[in-house]
């Protein structure tokens, strides 16, 4: 019953995580990268998202580290997204997809 609890609350999560970086590049307007979110991992605990970014066509380790900064912000949105249907919003780390 866990397993299937928490793949729910991954895919929930990655929707939601994917909008939101996609309105954050959007805003601070970044023309010549793409930033795509590729997988999360969510601890069986709920307390934390690892969130696997990619960019393209190099890599930004400027932007891996905007998105760490902002993400408290990130867990804020998610909040007041998902305030109805989840009851606990774990913490964000951002990582970048090496494969």
């Amino acid at each position: 019953m866990n397993f299937i609890k928490n793949e729910k609350l991954s895919s929930i999560f990655f929707i939601e995580l994917s909008e939101i970086l996609n309105e954050e590049v959007r805003n601070i307007c970044i023309t010549n990268k793409l930033v795509t979110l590729v997988k999360i991992y969510l601890y069986s605990d709920f307390k934390l998202i690892k969130a696997y970014i990619k960019i393209y066509p190099t890599i930004d380790k400027e932007l891996i580290k905007y998105f760490s900064y902002k993400a408290k912000f990130f867990r804020k949105i998610l909040y007041n997204r998902l305030r109805y249907r989840v009851k606990i919003i774990p913490k964000l780390s951002f990582y970048y997809y090496n494969n």
